[in-house]
């Protein structure tokens, strides 16, 4: 009897999973979901998705002054946390962690 691995569902996972849907999230509603608190939700947006993965998220504010984020409709295929592959539209974007150079 053979055990397949299933994928692991991380809390930046979780986040991503709710930045894609129609209606997008808010920090809170995101800090809820992964039990993170609000700045360390605004930092994961900005140092893993968008530096680290290029990723462009968009933000919009709804009827009730409240700021929305999204990602535009990319497929998203993680390796690792620090390694990502995504297509968006017909060109395919590789990401890998940097080299490390020997002095």
């Amino acid at each position: 009897m053979s055990k397949t691995a299933s994928p692991r569902h991380t809390k930046l996972q979780t986040m991503i999973d709710m930045l894609r849907r129609d209606e997008g999230a808010s920090i809170p509603e995101i800090a809820a979901a992964t039990q993170w608190r609000a700045h360390t939700v605004r930092g994961a947006m900005s140092g893993a998705l968008k530096k680290r993965h290029g990723l462009k998220i968009t933000s919009q504010l709804d009827a009730n002054r409240r700021r929305i984020y999204r990602l535009p409709t990319t497929i998203l295929i993680f390796r690792s946390t620090r390694a990502a592959r995504y297509s968006d539209g017909d060109c395919q974007l590789t990401h890998r962690p940097t080299e490390t150079l020997s002095v």
